[in-house]
This record gives C-alpha cells, structure tokens and sequence, in this order.
C-alpha cells in the first residue's frame, strides 16, 4: 500500500481517536496526564498482541536488533517519540482537548506539526522541498491562523 493511504488511515485514526479521547477526558474528569497514562498502557497492551507472533519470524531476535540499532538510535526514538511526541505532546493535546473545542485544537495540532517537522527536516536532515511542498506548507499556517483566528470560544 502507498505511504500516502498510511497516511491518511493515520489521520482517519488520529482524528477519531481525538474525539473518543476528549469525551473520556472530561465525562471523567481527568488530569492529562492521567488520560495519557490510560492511553499508553492500552497501546502498549495492543502493541504487544500484535507483535509478539511476529518475534519469532525476525530476522534478528528482538534484544539483537535493539542492540544492533545502538545506544543512539534507541535514545533518539526514547526521547523523541517516548518523552516528546508520546509524553509531553500528548499531555498537551489532552489540556488542549479538554478545555478547548475539537475543530479548533485538531487543526491547530495537526496542521502544524508536519510543517514543524517540514521546517526541522530541511533544517537538520538537509531534506529538499518542492514548491508545492512550500505551497502546502504555507496552506497548512494560513489554515491554522485563520482557525486561531475565527475560532469560537
């Protein structure tokens, strides 16, 4: 399947998980923090389901292929994905979801994030736009700043 289907089953995913998120948020009145701690350990759980048969058909074990990748590469996806984008982001997204309207935290979130990580690639990994990338890029600020802007409070 093309990356771009992964895509936007992602988007289908993450828009929809928002709205049961932000439901359960404030019908039980949790902290953030709390509804992000619900949240990771049912994905770590369903993680572990999926992946466990799967072990055994590795090319490399498990704890082999940790190794392999490297006190780097494993530190940059902790920090990244576990402590920033997983932790971190998330506590945000919930205060966000919780006091805030879904259209509104939804596309500021989600409109903004890949122009963050455009910007952060060409900056960093030296990755090249094109000029329709720069184009949707600047579509995808002017979406958020006119949704910052009209959003009802």
């Amino acid at each position: 399947m093309k990356p771009e289907i992964w895509a936007l089953l992602t988007a289908l995913c993450w828009g929809g998980g928002s709205l049961l998120e932000k439901r359960g948020v404030k019908i039980g009145h949790l902290a953030p923090a709390v509804g992000t701690t619900i949240r990771t350990v049912f994905s770590l759980a369903m993680l572990l389901a999926l992946s466990l048969p799967l072990w055994g058909q590795l090319k490399l074990p498990l704890w082999a292929q940790i190794k392999t990748a490297g006190t780097k590469s494993i530190l940059l996806i902790a920090l990244g994905g576990g402590v920033l984008a997983g932790g971190v982001g998330i506590i945000c997204l919930y205060t966000a979801l919780k006091h805030g309207h879904l259209a509104t935290v939804l596309v500021i979130a989600f409109c903004l994030a890949p122009v963050i990580g455009a910007v952060l690639g060409r900056l960093f990994l030296h990755e090249t736009l094109s000029l329709l990338q720069f184009l949707g890029i600047a579509l995808c600020v002017v979406g958020a700043a006119m949704t910052i802007y009209f959003a009802k409070h």
